[in-house]
């Protein structure tokens, strides 16, 4: 099974924290990105199979416009992770497939159950 992952992520202490729950369930995180434009070239070139994706990023794409650029070329399923409290309407109006949304602080529970989820070959469709 393919376990690695790719976080982006604007703030250097979410990302850290996120990689370091990442590696202590043996993900291999292959990258962390902090702006929308890198995410893109890091997805299409290392076609990790989980991407960690903060909504609001620096630079002129959020997300989700982003998760929408890698999806163009990589069926990817995407955790995405918000500040914004009460955001589950968010992931609706962009009508993802395949994706969860998770509120900051994300607990080491709610990702691992989220990412399972996503990982899970049952739920692949």
């Amino acid at each position: 099974m393919n376990n690695q992952v790719i976080i982006v992520e604007d703030c250097l202490i979410q990302s850290t924290v996120l990689k370091k729950i990442l590696e202590n369930e043996d993900f291999e995180v292959v990258d962390t990105c902090k702006s929308g434009s890198e995410a893109i070239d890091k997805c299409r070139q290392k076609k990790p199979a989980l991407v960690l994706m903060d909504i609001y990023l620096d630079g002129d794409l959020d997300g989700f416009e982003v998760a929408k650029k890698i999806r163009e070329t990589n069926e990817i399923p995407f955790v995405f992770i918000t500040a914004i409290k009460n955001s589950d309407e968010l992931l609706q109006n962009y009508n993802f497939d395949h994706a969860v949304l998770l509120s900051k602080p994300v607990s080491r529970m709610d990702l691992l159950d989220a990412i399972s989820l996503l990982m899970d070959p049952v739920h692949a469709d």
